[in-house]
């Protein structure tokens, strides 16, 4: 077979200065190439998009393989022998992804198959460049469906695939995919309003040549140091939702004409402002500062409109280089900084903290729930409202005064008691339209309602605000955690006679990852931080800051009374009164399995099943720490275990499992559970389990599932 790489392809290569990638890539290329599904002109369209995003090597050899993938002729198995293998993940993601596509047709969705969805969007925002991408080769290709098949594609690029890339902060495929749906949507306009553009382009492209001309000079005159300075045409959706909002025809436009100027850091945006408001008269209404307030995609620029020479209306966008890349580039945009090792910029953070809260809300509520959520704060149209100081809002489309309110600033909404929306008084439930002006109403004593947060009430619609007023209840919670978990680690260093250091402390609230004492007080008092995990740290960090004794000197330490045996955790150790205990997470003893105990060094007891390898590799090394431990008579408690699940995937296969965990009372410490491509799922729960007689009682009722084709326990 001949596989000579085109030149397309070669090209691509040549954007990596890694050897490693450029093989990559060319092994993606040969391997589809040896399928029924070669790479063909859409592959070599897609690799262009991919690279104009920045794409990584794994993102492009997915992108190559994804035809014979969806054709079935590659699996993950054919991928795991070749140098493709980490495509694969991207593959699977694309697959989780398919629900996007049929989220207009559904009034419903299963928790499972979208919180796979959620998961898959969260965990790898490449699978999501990857699905926009397809999209736009399609839409770019539509000649090979019929006239009914290109409507249903055009609604879902309308209505699913371009709002998301806007989501993402993705410009460069938001204003394709929206075009292009246009044309297959509405053609006699998009034909009108394409041939008015092009109509007058060179008049236009005449009159922005002066613009640029003049305030090239000006800006160099005033010292600011301009990266790029060039004019830009609306898009053609952009202009007729224009003339659909404002009810105008083409001719009536007056700010087609547009300039965009790219400057170094954000102080030069506003002398360049400064400079353009010299020059012309601005339009005050037709400001808008997303620098300081900017878009829920995380958009950043300066727009402003002013009435230019011969009398017409110019736009004129500022923004800086790096905030530009954020505005076409979106959630890709931080793979430049990815890989020179800089953490996620804040705009990326913003852009896909809707799917986070999307995931932790699968976590509490039923499918339809979270499936209605996720298209509403996805997909849904935006409302822009005005406070009385001329602030823009950007708010979900239903927003309430109570949502502007907390957008705004969070003590706002919590004192907000009362609206007006243009100019009179309105209920809180109000919906709001495009352009009201919001003033909103407040007295200084007042708090949050409780009734804010029931969706049938009608008071706040988007989850910024409602998580606003979740952490103002959690916080009255918080104080009084605060006071209690203070009290109960003051009461057991006395006990244990560990004396609190404040430095100390401090250093304890990082490694807890908690912003401060006080954090790590309530994270005690709430059950999430043991309070004895906190005294053992606080000595350890005593013992490094001394000089560092003999391990006999360490344990001359350990208060010792008269022979006897003491009760601890269930555990009885002769002769040792307060040592601390702790279960081998290697073997996880459960009673009655016989034990034995292990001294480590400034750790205490760890209690080790008696047949435990790892016990008798430390026995052989040290034989001086091996204690004499058994089980009190009366032990009881928990014991973290975990247990191993094979099974085939079906509808609510979890919920039956985790319902017979329920119904024992077991808790659940964390769940892993992976897939193959034949619907065969793989997970471990991690538990905690009274005794050897529950974990075999609930192992017997988990293998009587339906689906389930084996459970045991796992030995570490």
């Amino acid at each position: 077979m001949n596989t000579t790489h085109p030149a397309w392809l070669i090209s691509a290569q040549e954007h990596y200065t890694d050897t490693a990638a450029r093989e990559l890539i060319a092994a993606a290329w040969e391997l589809a190439a040896q399928t029924p599904t070669p790479p063909d002109e859409r592959s070599q369209m897609l690799i262009k998009l991919l690279l104009d995003l920045r794409g990584d090597a794994s993102l492009l050899a997915a992108g190559l393989l994804v035809a014979p993938w969806r054709k079935k002729h590659l699996d993950a198995e054919a991928l795991a022998e070749t140098p493709c293998k980490n495509a694969t993940p991207l593959l699977q993601a694309l697959d989780d992804l398919s629900l996007i596509d049929h989220l207009h047709e559904q009034e419903q969705s299963d928790l499972e198959r979208l919180r796979k969805m959620l998961l898959a969007m969260a965990s790898d925002m490449r699978a999501v460049i990857l699905k926009l991408a397809l999209q736009v080769v399609l839409m770019r290709d539509l000649s090979r469906y019929t006239a009914a098949e290109q409507q249903r594609l055009a609604l879902q690029t309308r209505d699913l695939l371009a709002p998301l890339a806007n989501r993402l902060g993705i410009a460069q495929l938001k204003w394709e995919l929206e075009d292009r749906a246009l044309r297959v949507l509405e053609p006699d306009i998009y034909q009108e309003i394409s041939g008015e553009l092009e109509g007058k382009r060179v008049d236009r492209e005449r009159y922005i040549a002066r613009i640029i001309d003049l305030l090239r000079y000006k800006l160099a005159d005033a010292g600011v140091t301009v990266k790029r300075l060039y004019g830009r045409v609306k898009h053609i959706n952009s202009i007729y939702l224009k003339m659909k909002r404002k009810g105008l025809r083409f001719e009536q436009l007056n700010d087609i004409r547009a300039v965009r100027v790219e400057v170094e850091n954000e102080a030069d945006c506003y002398h360049t402002l400064s400079v353009v408001n010299e020059l012309w008269q601005p339009i005050a209404e037709e400001f808008d500062d997303y620098i300081a307030h900017p878009k829920a995609n995380g958009y950043q620029s300066l727009h402003t409109s002013l009435i230019g020479p011969e009398n017409r209306v110019i736009e004129v966008q500022i923004r800086t280089s790096k905030m530009h890349e954020h505005a076409e580039l979106g959630v890709a945009a931080h793979w430049l900084y990815k890989e020179k090792g800089v953490r996620h910029s804040k705009q990326f953070e913003q852009q896909i903290e809707w799917l986070r809260r999307m995931i932790e809300s699968g976590d509490h509520n039923r499918g339809d729930v979270v499936f209605d959520q996720f298209k509403n704060e996805a997909f849904r149209d935006r409302v822009y409202a005005v406070s009385p100081q001329g602030r823009v809002v950007d708010l979900p489309e239903g927003a309430t005064p109570l949502d502007f309110a907390y957008h705004i600033h969070t003590q706002l909404g919590h004192c907000c008691r009362g609206a007006k929306v243009n100019g009179q008084i309105v209920p809180l439930t109000t919906a709001l339209k495009n352009g009201d002006s919001v003033e909103i109403l407040t007295q200084k004593e007042a708090n949050p309602s409780r009734d804010w947060l029931n969706d049938h009430l009608g008071y706040l619609q988007s989850a910024r605000a409602k998580a606003k007023v979740r952490s103002y209840f959690k916080k009255l919670e918080k104080e009084k955690s605060v006071q209690a978990g203070q009290e109960m680690l003051e009461r057991e260093s006395r006990r244990l006679g560990v004396p609190l250091d404040n430095k100390l402390l401090n250093e304890l609230a990082q490694h807890y990852n908690t912003h401060s004492t006080t954090d790590l007080y309530a994270g005690i008092g709430f059950g999430d931080i043991s309070v004895l995990s906190v005294i053992h740290e606080l000595t350890l960090r005593q013992q490094k800051n001394a000089e560092q004794p003999t391990l006999d000197e360490r344990l001359a330490r350990i208060p010792v009374k008269a022979p006897r045996k003491q009760s601890r955790q269930n555990i009885d150790v002769a002769g040792v009164d307060n040592l601390l205990v702790n279960f081998a997470t290697c073997c996880q003893p459960v009673p009655p399995v016989a034990i034995t105990g292990f001294i480590s060094q400034g750790r205490g007891v760890n209690i080790h099943r008696a047949d435990c390898p790892n016990l008798q590799h430390l026995a052989k090394a040290h034989p001086e720490r091996i204690m004499d431990v058994h089980w009190n008579q009366n032990a009881g408690g928990q014991f973290a275990v975990d247990i191993a699940i094979d099974a085939f995937d079906r509808p609510h296969l979890l919920r039956d499992i985790s319902q017979i965990l329920a119904n024992e009372k077991i808790p659940i410490l964390n769940v892993k559970m992976q897939q193959d491509d034949r619907n065969r799922i793989y997970g471990s729960f991690g538990l905690e389990i009274t005794d050897m007689e529950q974990l075999s009682r609930v192992i017997d009722r988990i293998a009587q599932v339906k689906d389930v084709a084996g459970v045991r326990r796992v030995q570490k």
